[in-house]
């Protein structure tokens, strides 16, 4: 099988972002790594994650994870209305998620809020576009593209999260 550019681009740039976190990821000395989950998660969302804006937290945790398997990590508080939390991807994925309410009171960001206009997305790498179309749908979420193969040697679908977000579900195909 013969290799597209694009896609040799692709995995390199793939390869490149790996060897990056994982580079940021290590600890000079072992013994100093702890096991704690808590720990490893907020230790690995200091390196950066998208943050998604929402009217409601819980409603955002419980899409993805149940429509794009993701894990909760963390949720705040514990009781009451969620003002913030973190869901991961075979611990190597995180997405955060803060209420509108919860930006504006602690930045002084005011015009974060609900937009209808939307010029990016998150993307959610899978093996199996169709499967986990298929589960995003059932999930609820509002369908945007059904899957597809691109010209770039990807297979994609886009679905709306609660809160309207582009959500990418996407993986390499080889042309």
């Amino acid at each position: 099988m013969r290799t597209s550019l694009n896609a040799r681009r692709w995995a390199a740039g793939t390869a490149a972002s790996t060897l990056l976190m994982v580079g940021l990821g290590s600890v000079s000395n072992a013994a100093e790594a702890k096991n704690d989950k808590a720990d490893t998660v907020a230790a690995a969302a200091r390196y950066g994650q998208p943050n998604l804006y929402t009217g409601d937290v819980d409603k955002m945790l419980d899409f993805y994870s149940k429509a794009l398997g993701f894990t909760v990590d963390f949720r705040f508080p514990a009781e009451g209305a969620g003002m913030f939390g973190t869901v991961s991807k075979e611990g190597t994925y995180y997405i955060t998620f803060s209420s509108y309410d919860t930006i504006q009171t602690y930045t002084g960001l005011r015009h974060v809020g609900k937009s209808t206009n939307k010029q990016s997305d998150v993307t959610v790498l899978v093996s199996n576009v169709d499967q986990a179309f298929a589960k995003a749908k059932k999930a609820g979420a509002k369908v945007l593209m059904a899957p597809k193969d691109q010209p770039w040697g990807e297979r994609q679908a886009y679905v709306a999260d609660p809160e309207g977000n582009y959500v990418q579900i996407s993986t390499h195909t080889d042309h």
